[in-house]
């Protein structure tokens, strides 16, 4: 059974050894016919990483000529095919430019802005490619309204902005969750002025005032008042914009709190004040 396994071995070394021999004559090719032959039959048989290869290398020979069009769309393809959507994304583009009058510009254009959205790495990292997509999909459906991808790109544009504001949720919560209440605060505030029609606000309203109840507890004294107030203004706002949201209750609690907390302060000083005016 050992020398059976230990043969195939040897027979698929062969094969893969022949077949990567042929490859690079085909490669190292001078007749450029056969070439674009070839490029044309891997890109058939979706042996993307050949034709990409060899259609790169026909540049030269194509550029000028009618075949020069659809080789560069099909390079593009091979990169996309290949899942590597960012030199695919760039290779639309450059296809978008170099045939600026082909019918295939939209959906080049179209390809260029959905690579970019497939490229977009996961919520806790840089989403340069996110802002990046959004922008693209943007002037595609605003240069090809009617196009039949346009609301395919309205869609992806929707997912890439609930990303964004995905990490900027993160942002906040982290300040939050680490105590930092005043970052906190602003960071919710960011996100209900960048997402107003959330169907999370009411949830971003209720961490800002949240933060601000929380600041106002770890404050030195002589600030207590001024940002319990704060809380309690907020909480007034958020049952005035939300009254039917599901933190009505917790919201009136943290007004609730607040306004005993500046009654005690208060309290606090009056009786100091009593008892310097009697000294």
């Amino acid at each position: 059974m050992k020398r059976i396994i230990q043969l195939s071995l040897v027979s698929l070394f062969f094969i893969l050894s022949s077949c990567a021999s042929k490859y690079s004559k085909i490669l190292s090719s001078k007749d450029n016919e056969y070439k674009y032959k070839m490029a044309e039959k891997y890109y058939n048989d979706k042996k993307y990483n050949h034709s990409s290869e060899l259609f790169q290398a026909l540049f030269p020979y194509l550029k000028g000529s009618p075949r020069y069009e659809e080789a560069f769309n099909k390079f593009a393809y091979s990169a996309f095919y290949l899942k590597d959507y960012e030199s695919a994304s760039l290779a639309f583009r450059t296809f978008t430019e170099n045939f600026p009058n082909s019918a295939l510009v939209p959906e080049a254009f179209y390809m260029q802005g959905y690579c970019l959205f497939l490229n977009s790495p996961k919520v806790e990292l840089d989403q340069s490619s996110t802002q990046h997509a959004i922008s693209v999909l943007q002037s595609f459906v605003n240069t090809y309204p009617k196009s039949t991808k346009a609301e395919e790109a309205k869609a992806l544009i929707l997912k890439c902005n609930k990303k964004l504001e995905e990490k900027e949720y993160l942002a906040a919560k982290l300040y939050y969750d680490l105590g930092d209440y005043r970052s906190a605060h602003l960071y919710f505030d960011l996100l209900l002025s960048d997402y107003p029609n959330s169907t999370s606000s009411d949830m971003y309203m209720f961490k800002t005032l949240q933060s601000s109840y929380e600041y106002a507890k770890v404050s030195v004294p002589y600030m207590q008042e001024e940002r319990y107030k704060q809380a309690v203004e907020e909480c007034g706002d958020f049952v005035a914009q939300y009254s039917n949201s599901k933190y009505v209750q917790s919201v009136q609690q943290i007004k609730k709190h607040s306004e005993e907390a500046i009654n005690k302060i208060k309290n606090i000083i009056n009786e100091q004040t009593k008892k310097a005016s009697k000294s």
